[in-house]
């Protein structure tokens, strides 16, 4: 009896010995096949680009150890009529819309953050390669460039043949979601799992994204902004007064005096002269516009920007929310306007926050993607949360 019991002892202590080596070898299977951390190398190259490819304004962001090195000029070309001949491109160009000759074109080649004339779109991206190089884009060996989040394969094509011609590989050229670059340059934490918001408000285009384990979740872009608003306070001054403002002067009134309406801020109403036509005498008049005719301007942009946000909302889990609660950033110029912040929250009830930079961080972003391009690759942004 009792060899027995000891000899069942003994099969048991074999069997538990099988079982620990089976154990410790399904182990070191896992671990041939899981990636470790030093396997995970981050390439970093300072000869790179991000270019944020704006309606109104083009911006670019090269990579300087800690920094930024930060250019930007108008996305507007200046053309011979007849020929592909570029006469001039960014302020002078932008100078020139509706006051050139019969034989010069002055034109913006993005429209609603679509690009409307491929050709010269290339001229645009050719240039911010240029001056973000120092003239030297042969030192260039990658660039990432923003686009909105229903840009189409056309459009993708061309920036990529856009950065070719001035000796860019199309193999070096990332093109990513603005909302995407936005995030990043903002610094919010899109590889964590609770979920993120962005929303950039440019002038041509408007984007709306949730972000979780850095990708995008959820998004809604419009083909709406600042430009919008813009040509709402030309019909409203011609509406009003009878006076045809030209868009540089429907421009300056915004940037200067404008503002949306709030319930929750007390928001000064200021004035500005502006100069147009006299639509009855055709003769030049001085007029005096101030805040309340620009939030009127732009309260149906507003309006359609609120939507959207609240759209996603309606749609994501309500696993995001808190994150979204927490991480809701404000990018783009429109964002910019006086009581543009406090409309979102008290429209959607989330906290947002103005970016630090707004006007930059889309092309900051594209930068940091460039200088590191496999951040954005799924196994990267996971081992992030480890």
């Amino acid at each position: 009896m009792p060899l027995k019991i000891f000899g069942r002892k003994k099969k048991e202590k074999e069997e538990d010995k099988n079982m620990a080596e089976e154990e410790e070898r399904e182990e070191e299977r896992e671990e041939e096949h899981e990636i470790e951390p030093e396997e995970i190398s981050i390439e970093f190259t300072e000869n790179s680009l991000g270019i944020d490819l704006g309606t109104m304004n083009t911006v670019v962001a090269r990579p300087m150890e800690e920094e930024f090195k930060i250019k930007q000029f108008p996305s507007v070309v200046a053309v011979k009529k007849g020929t592909n001949k570029v006469l001039a491109i960014g302020e002078e160009a932008r100078k020139m819309l509706g006051r050139t000759p019969e034989d010069i074109i002055a034109v913006r080649p993005l429209r609603h953050g679509v690009i409307e004339s491929v050709e010269y779109a290339k001229f645009i991206v050719q240039h911010a390669i240029e001056v973000g190089s120092d003239n030297d884009p042969s030192s260039i060996e990658r660039v990432a460039v923003g686009v909105p989040g229903d840009a189409t394969e056309v459009e993708r094509e061309a920036i990529k043949e856009a950065t070719a011609e001035v000796g860019i590989s199309k193999d070096n050229v990332i093109v990513i979601n603005e909302a995407l670059a936005a995030a990043i340059g903002s610094g919010l934490p899109i590889a964590e799992p609770d979920g993120t918001m962005i929303v950039d408000a440019g002038a041509g285009s408007t984007d709306v994204a949730v972000i979780s384990l850095g990708g995008i979740t959820d998004q809604e872009t419009m083909r709406i902004g600042g430009d919008d608003i813009d040509r709402n306070i030309v019909e409203l001054v011609e509406e009003e007064y009878n006076v045809r403002i030209g868009i540089h002067e429907a421009e300056k009134a915004k940037i200067e005096v404008g503002m949306v309406f709030t319930e929750t801020e007390d928001i000064e109403v200021k004035e500005i002269e502006v100069i147009g036509k006299d639509m009855t005498t055709n003769k030049p008049k001085q007029i005096t516009i101030d805040s309340e005719l620009v939030a009127r301007a732009a309260e149906p942009v507003v309006q359609d920007i609120v939507r959207a946000i609240n759209r996603i909302l309606d749609r994501i889990p309500s696993e995001l929310v808190s994150g979204i609660y927490e991480n809701t950033v404000l990018v783009g110029g429109t964002s910019m306007m006086r009581g543009f912040r406090a409309r979102i929250e008290e429209e959607t009830d989330i906290p947002a926050r103005l970016a630090d930079d707004p006007l930059t961080v889309v092309a900051k972003g594209a930068a940091i993607v460039a200088a590191e391009p496999r951040t954005l690759e799924p196994e990267v942004r996971l081992r992030a949360l480890r």
